[in-house]
């Protein structure tokens, strides 16, 4: 058994793992959209490192599009198996696919707009359409947590809870070869403790091989205090206090979800009366329902919380944006407000025009709700400039501009630490790290090396024999 490791190696984005059997039987694990060789103007986002036609099964860990969004490309281009992940994954994911499509397809309608004559044939086209992400979610084969699955007389898979979104999953795959059982696991993206809505990472158990994401490998959260305190803190100050508004960007699925439900909880205790709460994000609405729906996938907190209330998400002071004409009206509201937008690092989306309306507004607060990558709009805005240009207007700032990590579904760099250390008490003899910039990656390999335990950073295309 040999693994290729085709993405997210020493980078965040781009998950896609290659376990290729001595029979010859290929697993992919993830296929993910690769953010960072998309910003390269010569990267061919239609070929892969292998025939499509050649891959047996494709497991899905989560629903995030750095770990999914190839998957049309891949079906269109030959795959002919299974798609295996949790009913909440396959959910999000067809919502997040059918967005994906959708943003391409504008993408490409402006830039061709914007070309010269000569030019409109070298505007990249989408990667896949709507009707490309029809035919993938036909192929979503539904895994339940902790019941192994098994793919044929080699190869058997368990889904394990990982803790960082609804339905996301660590994979454990036993494969039997020459007699010899070798077992390899996959963290997948992990979850930090304690998380608003879904349960805490459960940690993979009697494991020969680890592949293990390091996305804050050298990093710390930074905010202590519970997110209720964190959240009441910026509303009390921002809508209270000075009557303003507080605008948030948020990632639509996981981000959105985790920081309303915080609210809802301040409301029902009586500590943000008075306070609309706007939702403007037509993923989140519609990923919104995934989470009312599971309520099986839910921590016993959110749990206990929608059996009291019949509802985690749902509020009188919160509204749902369904219809672009209340997006539009939105734009004149000005009582003090919460308005939650996508997307999180403010690339693009209704977020963008929040911003724009409340940037020069002295009584605003803009909270950036996460991490936001270097070059991005949400980065910009967190370097302090003075002016800032967004859709073609340049911009005084006079709002607030705030953060927080409190909502990160990722765990730091303690909490990587502890995971992998665990898994190396148990036997666990050869760990890889991936999903995490060198920087973070170097950062945990030599942690671990103080613990007496030997890491490899695989390099894109990388194979190793198991």
């Amino acid at each position: 058994m040999k693994i290729t490791f085709l993405g997210a190696a020493r980078q965040v984005t781009g998950s896609m793992h290659l376990v290729t059997l001595q029979s010859g039987y290929n697993i992919l694990i993830d296929c993910g959209m690769d953010y960072e060789l998309k910003r390269n103007p010569t990267f061919k986002e239609d070929i892969f490192p292998f025939n499509p036609a050649d891959i047996d099964t494709v497991i899905l860990t989560h629903a995030h599009i750095d770990h999914s969004g190839n998957l049309p490309s891949i079906v269109y281009q030959g795959f002919k198996g299974n798609i295996i992940c949790t009913g909440a994954t396959s959910e999000l994911t067809e919502y997040l696919l059918y967005d994906s499509a959708n943003i391409q397809l504008m993408e490409y309608r402006k830039a061709l707009g914007n070309a010269k004559k000569t030019k409109r044939n070298n505007v990249p086209k989408p990667l896949y359409m709507s009707s490309h992400v029809k035919d993938c979610v036909d192929r979503f084969t539904i895994a339940k947590f902790n019941v192994p699955f098994t793919i044929n007389k080699e190869v058997k898979v368990t889904l394990i809870e990982a803790g960082h979104l609804l339905g996301a999953a660590s994979v454990k795959m036993e494969v039997v070869e020459n007699g010899i059982t070798k077992t390899i696991g996959f963290t997948g993206d992990l979850g930090r403790s304690n998380s608003k809505l879904i349960n805490d990472t459960t940690i993979l158990t009697g494991i020969d091989t680890l592949v293990s994401e390091s996305t804050y490998g050298g990093r710390k959260h930074k905010i202590t205090r519970p997110a209720e305190e964190e959240m009441l803190h910026y509303i009390t100050t921002t809508c209270i206090d000075i009557r303003g508004r507080l605008v948030i960007p948020a990632f639509s699925v996981g981000r959105t979800q985790s920081i309303v439900f915080t609210i809802i909880q301040l409301k029902r205790q009586g500590l943000i009366p008075n306070v609309k709460i706007f939702v403007d994000s037509p993923l989140a609405i519609r990923s919104t329902d995934v989470y009312e729906k599971h309520k099986e996938l839910l921590n016993p907190e959110a749990f206990a919380f929608q059996k009291q209330y019949g509802s985690l998400l749902e509020h009188e002071d919160i509204e749902y944006l369904t219809e672009f004409k209340h997006h539009e009206a939105l734009m004149y509201y000005t009582d003090p407000c919460v308005i939650i937008s996508a997307a999180g690092m403010v690339e693009g989306g209704r977020i963008q025009e929040h911003i724009t309306n409340n940037i020069e507004n002295p009584f605003s607060t803009i909270l950036i709700s996460g991490f936001c990558a270097e070059g991005t709009f949400g980065h910009r805005l967190l370097n302090g400039q003075s002016t800032i240009s967004i859709k073609n207007k340049v911009k005084r700032v006079f709002a607030k501009i705030a953060s927080t990590d409190i909502f990160s579904s990722h765990p730091d760099c303690d909490e990587v630490f502890n995971y992998i250390n665990q898994t190396h008490q148990n036997g666990c003899k050869n760990v890889f790290l991936v999903h995490g910039d060198e920087t973070q990656m170097t950062a945990m390999r030599d942690r671990l090396a103080l613990a007496g335990i030997k890491v490899e950073m695989p390099e894109q295309g990388q194979v190793f024999e198991l």
